[in-house]
């Protein structure tokens, strides 16, 4: 086509009687690189998936390029064109996994002007997160985690001055509430996620209704 193209265009008289191959061309050129982008961006979303797949049933510490890459039926070096190394991926799922709070949290906040009852919606924004996806959920929350990206720093932003509307305090007492806040959110979600190993659980709903009355106890006690 190019050389057809090439040929054609040198001859003005000749190109005057095929108009639409330029244009032709081209949309088979936009065509094929479109088609290319999105097999590029289906590949990395298996990659992804298949990384929580393996971390849902068997946990993070089982998840591997290799045991990736033969979940999806590729070689490791074809996942490696996607990421450097698992690390790499680990961090993309947690800046992902934040991104989806982020923008819950936004929505949150534009519809709740009560900072006692947003910052309770909030805390159930993190209950439910981690009820869906348990998986992502523990990656995002260990003790590995990259560093904060914006949508990080927005969710505790947002947290630290939904505290100093309801306790008018100062920073050192705001500082104390979000740390006391964060630990018995986390401790709670946390507990849930090991409710499986008691002899007596909770159902997932008694579980919720218990969480919502701890935080409203505690966010009303500031």
């Amino acid at each position: 086509m190019q050389h057809f193209l090439k040929k054609n265009l040198k001859c003005g008289s000749t190109f005057v009687k095929f108009p639409n191959i330029v244009r032709l061309f081209n949309e088979v050129n936009m065509s094929h690189i479109e088609r290319r982008q999105r097999d590029k961006e289906e590949i990395r979303q298996r990659i992804i998936d298949a990384a929580r797949e393996i971390a849902a049933k068997e946990g993070w510490q089982a998840v591997t390029i290799r045991r990736i890459a033969d979940r999806i039926e590729y070689t490791p070096p074809i996942v490696y064109e996607y990421f450097e190394s698992k690390e790499d991926l680990f961090k993309e799922l947690v800046y992902f996994g934040f991104d989806i709070l982020h923008k819950q949290f936004v929505e949150a906040s534009q519809t709740e002007s009560d900072p006692k009852k947003l910052l309770l919606k909030l805390a159930i924004i993190h209950w439910d997160f981690s009820l869906q996806n348990k998986e992502l959920f523990q990656l995002m929350f260990n003790l590995e985690r990259p560093t904060p990206n914006e949508a990080m720093i927005y969710n505790m932003t947002l947290i630290e001055k939904t505290m100093t509307q309801i306790s008018k305090g100062e920073k050192e007492i705001v500082r104390d509430l979000v740390f006391s806040f964060f630990c018995l959110k986390q401790g709670a979600i946390t507990f849930m996620m090991q409710m499986d190993k008691l002899p007596h659980k909770l159902s997932e709903k008694d579980a919720r209704k218990l969480f919502i009355r701890v935080m409203e106890r505690f966010i009303n006690s500031i």
